[in-house]
């Protein structure tokens, strides 16, 4: 009878400590990509300060070419899959020079579908703004066009790996949800903070100018 109390006493408190665990890890985790983002954030405005305030290329898609490195990637047509997109020739690598700075700890080949995407270097996207989207200026905008409040990177949704094609994204693919019904994005202030998904979804389905839509040279940021 005593062992079964015991034993009664025991669940009640892994039941207690387990949810206690879980958020404690899910925060940890949180910190390291806070901390990701704000590295790619300083890279971001050193590679701004050393180009006449220019922003880098933000490898998008449809204007992607071997002589034009981008943040993430110069990517490299003469080789196939992933490894058209290796880190170590953007533009950031010689600032950060480290790999596990692209990337969520949550992400990778352990995720559902992480073979399926194209590119499988980084957890984090640019926004498209920066070149225009497929306006695919070139170069890329100043700085100094954007405000401090428009975000620059966030965490693409890992459950669409067609996503993954590239460096950048428009607002409407979406973000991810791994981090407890929020989101984890970078400024171009600088400022790294987590936002409710709900906040982030009721921005993107705005048709006016605002932080995620933020091309500066035209009415609806898009």
């Amino acid at each position: 009878m005593e062992l079964l109390v015991v034993v009664a006493i025991l669940g009640i408190l892994a039941g207690m400590l387990l949810p206690a665990l879980g958020k404690a890890k899910d925060r940890a985790i949180r910190v390291t990509d806070i901390n990701n983002l704000k590295q790619l954030s300083m890279a971001l405005h050193l590679y701004a300060s050393d180009s006449a305030d220019l922003l880098p290329w933000a490898n998008w898609k449809r204007g992607d070419h071997p002589e034009r490195a981008g943040w993430l990637y110069r990517w490299n047509p003469q080789v196939a899959g992933p490894a058209q997109f290796r880190v170590e020739t953007g533009v950031f690598w010689p600032i950060l020079q480290q790999s596990k700075l692209y990337m969520c700890p949550r992400d990778g080949p352990q995720v559902p579908r992480f073979a399926e995407r194209a590119q499988q270097s980084s957890s984090y996207v640019m926004n498209g703004a920066v070149v225009g989207y497929n306006r695919t200026n070139w170069p890329a905008l100043k700085l100094g066009a954007f405000r401090p409040e428009d975000i620059v990177f966030w965490e693409t949704d890992e459950r669409y790996p067609e996503y993954f094609n590239d460096g950048a994204s428009y607002p409407r693919e979406g973000v991810s949800a791994r981090h407890t019904q929020g989101a984890i994005h970078a400024t171009f202030g600088g400022a790294v903070s987590y936002i409710p998904l709900a906040r982030w979804y009721l921005m993107e389905a705005q048709e006016r100018r605002n932080p995620l839509w933020c091309y500066p040279f035209s009415e609806d940021g898009r």
